[in-house]
């Protein structure tokens, strides 16, 4: 509308020399006097009668049409615009009715319109642009239309979603937890809370939504929130609070225990502006946080930032994200999935259905993002969509619509399966405790799940200071697992994560042994071929582990013990056992650790710790295992 009156302001002169009937023109005028007292429906029946005294009238058509549309009426708007094509209208007509063709969804009349007025010489440079990039959303859109994917949404049913209104969903990366912005228009309390639902898998129904308890709430607006994977701390936005540094600032909460969570802590000048800062994503480890900045929430210029988490437990300095995420044009709602490597965002800078459309990103080697993926239609429509997330399995969606089949309230919250080429990397998640093996108390330790292979990929941790961890890692790969801390032999301990995922997570509690002599610790993960003493790649990650243990604690001298089964005479299996002891210490030797501190022995099948009647018990035996010999200045 707002455009179509910056057109008809411009060529007020022209109008009274264009031939229109004194009486037309008069009902014209009126109809624009009736719209500036906001008396829609006169100001139609006006601008209607000007077009029946003069059908030439392009101006009156351009009104009533779009007084047509304002009360939802577009097939009638579109008679009159195309009525008008009979009269020679003014070039900037072509640029109203193509877009009045692009929002009614008729894409190929609609190109059609535009590129008549693209083609226009008296044509401004910024309707240009504007032209240019709806004509980008109409052949996408005629494309998109052409070849839609699977899409069937799924309410969360009336359990969760409540009378009121139900957006902005976050999940925990055990898929357990859902908090959600609640919001009910009526009354005289009209403020955003948070509330939270439950369930026992993602094959179960939801629990009953109820208010999160403590001092997350507030009589002021909370909303557009992130949970952290464990699901013990909450990223939020929240506007005009005594401690806010703008309009809305980003906030962080803690659980502590009891469904009660914390007095809110605003994250910052790092994070947070005088400008507005609102809808937080944090990464799966903690240690990246995506939201959006703008000068206001309905600012064309809302970018994407992320900032890191510093070692003083800070983040550092947000920047807009890397890469061709960011437009000149809005983008929205920033989802990073648990896998670390995809990002989900609304914007309405790339090409389109028109307005706000779902994208995915994926992270590149350098650090920056690919180019954005539309979802594709019917998912993304010519109505605005923002606010997805995406569960620990990497394909079910979550995001809130008033346009099911089946609504509980005024918005609800529903479900859907991605298409296979937007979906992120299933993920599964290792959780437990770490403490002293002598004095049973807590520990923070550095943790290390490396996969297994020649090329490991390592994914860092740290234990809290009550010992507890909850790690997320990609599923289906197998790992190498160390935990170490400084007066400490290191935990060591190879698994799969195959056959767990969310639903039957790993849980590995630890306790770690302090440095004495004597005291050992089995190499889980240093592999060797059958009746061979060469290391596999696969033992990679552990050696390092050895030797980050050795660096760690420069006084510790170690021996190398190698063990084998009994197959084989007890000779062979003797030097077979201390040759790969010292494959071990040779590896150990090329990284820079004295020879001063290395010993080898090889006991053969002397030493068994289970039977050899069996192939796991065979498997048991064959083994390395690194003994404290002595400890120096400790």
């Amino acid at each position: 509308m707002r455009i179509i009156f910056f057109f008809l302001a411009s060529f007020a002169v022209s109008l009274s020399a264009a031939g229109q009937s004194k009486k037309a023109f008069k009902y014209y005028n009126q109809a624009r006097e009736e719209m500036a007292k906001d008396r829609t429906d006169k100001a139609l029946e006006k601008a209607l009668k000007a077009v029946e005294e003069s059908p030439e009238f392009t101006e009156a058509r351009m009104l009533a049409a779009e007084l047509y549309s304002q009360r939802g009426e577009g097939e009638k708007a579109l008679v009159l615009y195309e009525g008008a094509l009979r009269y020679n209208p003014p070039y900037f007509f072509y640029y109203i009715y193509g877009n009045a063709l692009f929002e009614a969804e008729e894409y190929t009349r609609s190109i059609e319109m535009l590129k008549k007025y693209q083609e226009e010489p008296k044509a401004s440079s910024k309707y240009i642009a504007l032209t240019n990039k709806t004509l980008a959303n109409a052949h996408f859109a005629l494309k998109a239309k052409a070849s839609p994917k699977a899409y069937a949404p799924k309410n969360l049913g009336a359990e969760l979603n409540t009378a009121e209104m139900d957006y902005f969903p976050s999940i925990s990366a055990d898929g357990k937890i859902l908090v959600f912005t609640h919001r009910d228009p009526t009354g005289s309390k009209r403020d955003e809370d948070f509330w939270i639902s439950r369930r026992d898998s993602d094959t179960s129904e939801w629990g009953k939504s109820e208010v999160m308890r403590g001092f997350l709430n507030t009589d002021f607006n909370e909303g557009a929130q992130s949970l952290r994977s464990d699901g013990n701390v909450l990223f939020f936005a929240a506007c005009e609070r005594p401690d806010g540094k703008g309009s809305c600032d980003i906030f962080a909460s803690f659980y502590q225990g009891k469904g009660q969570w914390s007095q809110p802590v605003n994250l910052g000048d790092s994070i947070n502006t005088p400008l507005w800062e609102s809808q937080p994503s944090i990464s799966s480890d903690g240690k990246t946080l995506y939201f959006v900045r703008g000068s206001s929430g309905t600012a064309k210029n809302i970018d994407i930032y992320v900032a890191e988490l510093r070692t003083d437990g800070r983040f550092s300095k947000a920047k807009p994200i890397q890469g061709p995420i960011n437009t000149s044009y809005q983008e929205q709602s920033p989802f990073i999935h648990f896998d670390n490597q995809t990002l989900y965002f609304s914007s309405e800078g790339h090409p389109g259905m028109g307005d706000h459309d779902f994208f995915v990103s994926k992270k590149q080697a350098d650090g920056s993002w690919g180019k954005p993926e539309n979802l594709g239609y019917p998912i993304n429509t010519a109505g605005q969509e923002f606010g997805l997330v995406v569960g620990p399995d990497g394909k079910t969606a979550f995001y809130a619509s008033d346009q099911g089949e089946v609504n509980h309230g005024l918005i609800d919250l529903f479900s859907f399966e991605l298409p296979p080429e937007a979906r992120a990397e299933a993920i599964a998640y290792v959780k437990g405790r770490v403490i002293n093996a002598k004095t049973k108390a807590p520990l923070q330790a550095d943790i290390l799940f490396s996969t297994l292979g020649a090329s490991p990929q390592d994914y860092r941790d740290k234990s809290s200071k009550q010992g507890r961890y909850f790690s997320v890692l990609p599923a289906h790969t197998d790992y190498a697992l160390s935990i170490q801390k400084p007066g400490f032999l290191f935990y060591s301990k190879n698994f799969s994560l195959t056959t767990h995922t969310r639903e039957r997570a790993f849980e590995l509690n630890v306790e770690l042994i302090p440095i004495e002599i004597g005291k050992k610790v089995k190499l889980e993960n240093v592999f060797f071929a059958t009746d061979s003493y060469e290391l596999d790649p696969r033992s990679t990650a552990e050696l390092n582990n050895v030797v980050s243990f050795l660096k760690t604690n420069p006084g510790v001298s170690i021996l190398l013990e190698g063990h084998t089964d009994n197959e084989g005479n007890a000779a062979y299996n003797k030097d077979l056992s201390l040759k790969r002891a010292e494959a071990v210490k040779d590896y150990l030797l090329k990284k820079g650790i004295s020879p001063k501190r290395l010993n080898t022995r090889g006991f053969g099948d002397t030493l068994p710790v289970a039977t050899n009647e069996t192939a796991e018990g065979r498997s048991l035996n064959r083994r390395t295992e690194l003994k404290i010999e002595a400890v120096d200045a400790f």
